[in-house]
């Protein structure tokens, strides 16, 4: 059961005790991803993310590293659209110094110009690497083109032109205005007491103070369309979807058990039809991104270029099957049962927890609950899924993006 307290300065911490693991992991959340960014600083809470592990007044980058490595610790950061964390996973003995760590980098990173200079490279080296990835790209195409005038439509790594533009002052003005208290969660998970966990923060995290907090982001106007870019390779790589349900939506579940039935694994229909039965792609999968105020469902496959336009014809047959049909009850058995596995799976890891108990606290100001969440996943029926299939599969609202060799002209309102 995950347990929930609230401090004077307004951090929460979380905690999920695990006694039967040797391991803890701990994230520091910070209500700070893309979505709240303005656009002349696109990409600057990934930057930040980068920068946190630069050194502090006490370590520098290189005696951060060694420290943690020097346990056996695991040590990363993430960000998104609408959340960073940054976290360790260590032996429980050395959870202290997982904490005096994580504060360090919290309180008193010093963002030296040199670093700042150097790491700008090493964002645009990201970058350049995301731009030479096809897949990556082209299922950040689609966001780009279904919300082109909203900030969840953007890069949550930024663009060339917002990274070379920044200055360290505006790290520094976004830092002190987003990394305090009331805008953030620690989330600890795995073989640590209440006690324990508590004091540790009242040791480490005392200084952190103030008031700011993120405001809700706006709801994005959703758009239709198509879009490509040109890439000297083998296959065209497409990522097709629509807009979907947010984060806080009755239908969180059932989108998740459409998604497993659709294209979640080696029996899903996208699986069989695209793969087994037409041999049109080595890879094809479907998946549901909710956010706080809006999503989107889609379908990833690639291609040689002669076949697109066919594994887009299987692809969007598939969605408008399901729209106009529902699934049958072995599919709606299946897929819940392959998503009760995966669930109950995580629940052995300390950072698939900590992931889990964060980012619901974060964003949703609710206490994580695996029963709950088997739960509602369980009671999910066929007439569930087929009434949101409806409401999402709509032709009107489609998006296709590609990357590769060739363009093609798809003519939307002919693939439903």
């Amino acid at each position: 059961m995950t347990k929930k307290i609230v401090f004077a300065s307004g951090l929460r911490l979380v905690i999920e005790q695990m006694p039967y693991l040797r391991s803890v992991t701990t994230g520091v959340w910070i209500k700070a991803g893309s979505v709240w960014e303005e656009e002349p600083l696109a990409g600057i809470s990934h930057f930040l993310e980068h920068m946190l592990f630069k050194g502090t007044t006490t370590r520098s980058a290189k005696e951060i590293a060694e420290t943690m490595e020097s346990v056996g610790g695991i040590m990363n950061a993430f960000t998104s659209r609408e959340q960073t964390c940054y976290y360790i996973r260590c032996i429980d003995e050395d959870f202290e110094l997982s904490m005096d760590i994580l504060a360090d980098m919290h309180l008193n990173s010093v963002f030296a110009q040199e670093e700042f200079a150097r790491e700008k490279n090493v964002v645009i080296e990201e970058i350049n690497s995301y731009e030479d990835t096809p897949d990556d790209l082209v299922t950040e195409l689609m966001p780009a083109t279904m919300w082109p005038h909203h900030s969840y439509g953007r890069a949550v790594i930024g663009s060339r032109q917002t990274v070379e533009a920044m200055r360290r002052d505006d790290l520094v003005s976004y830092w002190q205005q987003k990394y305090q208290p009331r805008n953030m969660v620690i989330a600890i998970a795995g073989n640590i007491d209440e006690q324990r966990a508590v004091a540790a923060v009242e040791k480490y995290f005392a200084a952190c103070i103030g008031d700011s907090i993120a405001i809700e982001p706006s709801s994005p106007q959703a758009v239709s369309g198509t879009v490509y870019i040109n890439k000297d390779i083998e296959q065209t790589h497409l990522c097709l979807g629509f807009p979907s349900i947010t984060s806080r939506d009755d239908d969180y579940y059932t989108a998740a058990v459409l998604s497993c039935a659709l294209g979640g694994g080696v029996s899903s229909r996208l699986f069989q039809e695209v793969r087994e039965k037409r041999g049109l792609a080595y890879t094809v999968y479907s998946y549901n991104a909710s956010f706080l105020k809006s999503g989107s469902f889609a379908a990833y496959a690639s291609t040689r270029p002669k076949n697109i336009n066919q594994l887009i014809q299987v692809i969007t047959a598939e969605f408008k099957d399901i729209a106009t049909k529902g699934i049958t009850e072995d599919e709606l058995l299946r897929s819940k049962q392959q998503l009760k596995g995966s669930l109950l799976f995580g629940m052995e890891s300390s950072s698939s927890v900590m992931n889990k108990i964060g980012k619901w606290e974060l964003m949703l100001e609710e206490q994580y609950s695996w029963e709950k969440s088997l739960d509602k996943l369980m009671q999910v029926s066929r007439e569930d899924i087929s009434r949101l299939a409806a409401k999402l599969f709509v032709p009107e609202k489609l998006v296709i993006a590609t990357v590769g060799p060739q363009q093609d002209n798809f003519d939307l309102k002919k693939l439903f």
